[in-house]
């Protein structure tokens, strides 16, 4: 069975969200009506995000994230920390499920392989990282960051 390509390319895609977004300035703009002003699929969407966020935003000289409400691309640093936050969040996620999943169910086995025990240890050094930053107030349910980025919300 053949897969077929979908007719739009990534590229085309992420012009099309980012002029959306960009057009909509600081008030940004929520997924559905991205999709809806630009006639991208779901699918199509998402890969244009992924090039904004690979290549995009580089060259626009803007960052490019969700804020926890809207998609925006933006410079003002406030709101860029809260953008930072969330991601870091979800990466956070990803790191605990991982650790639970796999090294968990491993116990004291770990210790016997020297690979798995230094990718465990260098899991639990990222997370690490990021205890430090909630111990901080960096979350995204933060009222102080919230603030700072100019959102109560």
């Amino acid at each position: 069975m053949m897969a077929h390509r979908d007719p739009m390319s990534k590229f085309l895609a992420a012009e099309k969200a980012w002029n959306a977004v960009e057009a909509a300035g600081e008030d940004g703009l929520i997924a559905q009506q991205i999709m809806e002003q630009t006639r991208l699929t779901r699918s199509q969407f998402e890969n244009g995000k992924a090039h904004i966020r690979e290549c995009v935003a580089k060259d626009m000289g803007r960052s490019f994230f969700y804020d926890g409400n809207v998609y925006v691309a933006t410079t003002e640093g406030g709101r860029c920390a809260l953008g930072l936050v969330i991601r870091l969040n979800a990466v956070d996620m990803q790191l605990a499920r991982t650790f639970e999943a796999i090294c968990v169910p491993l116990g004291q086995a770990v210790e016997t392989h020297p690979t798995v025990k230094y990718l465990r240890d260098q899991l639990v050094a990222m997370r690490g990282n990021l205890d430090m930053a909630r111990e901080l107030g960096f979350l995204p349910h933060s009222p102080k960051l919230r603030a700072n980025s100019g959102r109560t919300t």
